[in-house]
């Protein structure tokens, strides 16, 4: 019988010192755990250090956004391309707006999430949570998305009126690449925050 048990000690095939079945997938399971638990205190942490930058951007994007919404409701015509003549030895410029009369049904919807962001900004200013900034941006995003995702579909803007023909058909496809680009982003930013929150919501 010693010998046996010798013997089994030897070759590893001891029940003792065996794992338990599904033991390495806990172990697994709780290292991916503790690696996310991690990510996110490290990420709270850096939240905390970075108040006062935090509380700087608020109010930028509060002011920028007050000057956008005044800005698109009474002064859109002023995206344009401008074109000066000399007349009697004075400069004329004449003004060609290049946004179309579909643009106005854009403008309550970018008035909205431009509202939107000056509302989180505020809110944050004075509760300034990990969590609720998270479902701020998260909310940004959406509407943002929304107001680019619109613009695609009605693509408000005329290049043909600029005098360039090459200028005038490259323009369209540059903008439609880089706004395609930003709501890419945004729905990598809106996935992000949403896990960041689930995380958040779990770990309490």
């Amino acid at each position: 019988m010693e010998d046996d048990r010798i013997r089994d000690d030897k070759s590893g095939k001891n029940p003792e010192s065996a794992k338990a079945p599904g033991s390495s997938d806990r172990d697994n399971n709780n290292r991916d755990y503790n690696y996310r638990s991690h990510r996110t205190s490290l990420d709270e942490e850096s939240y905390d250090d970075k108040r006062a930058r935090r509380a700087f951007s608020y109010v930028w994007n509060i002011i920028w956004s007050l000057i956008l919404i005044i800005f698109f409701n009474f002064f859109s015509t002023y995206i344009a391309y401008f074109q000066y003549e000399q007349s009697n030895g004075s400069l004329i410029w004449h003004k060609f707006t290049l946004l179309t009369a579909d643009f106005s049904k854009l403008v309550p919807l970018i008035t909205a999430g431009l509202i939107i962001i000056v509302a989180g900004s505020i809110i944050l200013l004075v509760f300034d949570k990990y969590i609720l900034a998270r479902v701020v941006e998260l909310i940004s995003s959406i509407f943002a998305i929304a107001v680019l995702g619109n613009f695609l579909i009605m693509f408000p803007i005329d290049f043909n009126i600029i005098p360039y023909e090459k200028v005038a058909q490259l323009l369209p496809l540059i903008l439609k690449i880089a706004i395609g680009l930003i709501i890419l982003i945004l729905i990598v930013q809106i996935i992000a925050n949403f896990v960041k929150i689930v995380v958040k919501i779990a770990k309490k």
